[in-house]
């Protein structure tokens, strides 16, 4: 059975305001905390009117925020590393000066080395700040409490930062591989599909060719003969329209499943709820690909038709030798099209009648309906398409 080639299409998802700026590839989560670490330093140091340990903070806040932002620029790993490195330089004066803010400055630190350094060395530097910070101030307070607590904020910080960072990279690279897949997935359905039609009428319109230059050549001196060489044209050609209607079909046909999570999807933006009552029993495949249209349909009324509709509800049951298939919604219909028949309706009905079946169509008390009811089909054992989910 062919594949659909559709499928393999990446889905557009909405994606909501926290979790599009989580997949952001930026130094959103280091910037993050810039103002949060260093505000408590700034604001003591404006109450002290220490203008210049103010100052100070601040440039070391400016050079932070250049250095974590540089990673992100293409081939600029070197210079963010550079640019760590004189970081280091302005944390080691500003200590000298001052011998303050450490619980503040260290997890900062932390943060730019996972951020700047070169994943291999990231996690050494950052445990390299934990025990240091931890030591020294564990040394200058004569309290080992003290020296936990930052030791477990610059370990913490450089930590999640490291990890946050990767888990951004592997999930642009795994979006990456998902298009790649998407692309080569098509492009294999595209060349299978070049590949079953030729082989399907390469060797049809050889023997059609042959054919017709012997009716060529027999018009004249025997007709008779080249009659019944172009009525074989003609019994050849009809097997080959069937064979090439059979291949389109396969590739254009939506079973019942599939058209009920892409009605699903196209109502879910206009804020309407799709219930669906599945019968368990499996399907002919040729009755599950109807019911697969009759859904398809109804979702294209609803989503052109009803006014205000919050639930659509697609429910198929058995009776005896015949399956019922009705899609309704609660919306109310617009008055217009509300008793007329669409070109997609009237071929759907025409779909319907060939299979034997009844289509009905029309406004009911609390929106629009449609209904169909079909003959089942013997179903070989062990095939046919099944729907294990009663209701979803």
């Amino acid at each position: 059975m062919p594949h659909d080639a559709t499928r393999v299409l990446p889905h557009r998802e909405h994606v909501p305001g926290l979790e599009r700026i989580a997949r952001w590839p930026g130094a959103w989560f280091p910037l993050l905390w810039l103002p949060i670490l260093l505000a408590g330093p700034v604001i003591q140091a404006a109450i002290d009117l220490d203008w210049l340990r103010g100052l100070a903070l601040l440039v070391f806040g400016a050079a932070f925020a250049g250095t974590v932002q540089l990673p992100f620029r293409a081939g600029r790993r070197w210079h963010a590393e550079l640019a760590f490195a004189g970081l280091i330089v302005l944390f080691v004066v500003y200590f000298a000066l001052w011998q303050r803010d450490s619980a503040f400055l260290h997890p900062l630190m932390a943060i730019g080395a996972a951020v700047a350094v070169r994943p291999r060395l990231a996690l050494g530097v950052v445990v390299g700040l934990t025990i240091s910070g931890a030591t020294a101030l564990g040394i200058e307070r004569g309290s080992l409490e003290d020296a936990m607590l930052l030791g477990f904020a610059t370990l913490m910080a450089g930590g999640t930062s490291f990890l946050v960072q990767r888990l951004v990279q592997q999930n642009r690279a795994l979006r990456r591989l998902q298009r790649q897949l998407a692309q080569a997935a098509v492009a294999e359905e595209r060349q299978r599909f070049s590949r079953d039609l030729h082989d399907l009428l390469g060797h049809t319109l050889s023997v059609i060719v042959v054919k017709a230059e012997a009716v060529r050549r027999l018009a004249e001196r025997d007709p008779r003969a080249a009659a019944a060489h172009a009525a074989e044209i003609e019994t050849v050609g009809r097997h080959a329209l069937a064979e090439v209607r059979q291949v389109v079909s396969g590739y254009r046909a939506a079973s019942l499943a599939d058209a009920i999570e892409a009605a699903r999807s196209a109502l879910a933006p206009r804020g309407i709820a799709l219930r669906a009552n599945l019968p368990e029993q499996p399907l002919e495949e040729e009755t599950d690909a109807l019911l697969g249209w009759i859904v398809r349909e109804g979702t294209t009324n609803v989503l052109r038709h009803a006014r205000g509709a919050a639930t659509c509800r697609v429910t198929v049951a058995v009776h005896g030798d015949t399956v019922r298939i009705e899609v309704r919604d609660d919306g109310g219909a617009d008055p217009v099209d509300a008793h007329a028949d669409g070109s997609g309706l009237a071929g759907l009905r025409e779909r319907v009648d060939r299979f034997g079946g009844v289509l009905t169509a029309g406004a009911s008390p609390d929106g629009y309906r449609l209904a169909a009811t079909v003959p089942l089909r013997d179903l070989p054992a062990g095939t046919g398409p099944t729907h294990p989910e009663r209701t979803s």
